[in-house]
């Protein structure tokens, strides 16, 4: 694993958690975002996915 991909783990890791406390409030902030990502599939999602499981 290069440094690159470990540093793009840890800035999801921290936007999850950030999202999971959040959500605790009286607006579904995770479920919202989880349902645009599925229906628009935009570029940024893509590109995470890419430098995640992609062969650098």
């Amino acid at each position: 694993m290069n440094k690159n991909n470990l540093f793009t783990r840890l800035k999801c890791l921290i936007v999850l958690v950030l999202a999971a406390l959040l959500d605790i409030g009286p607006f579904p902030i995770t479920a919202l975002t989880g349902v645009l990502i599925i229906v628009f599939l935009p570029r940024w999602f893509k590109e995470l996915v890419d430098r995640l499981y992609g062969e650098e």
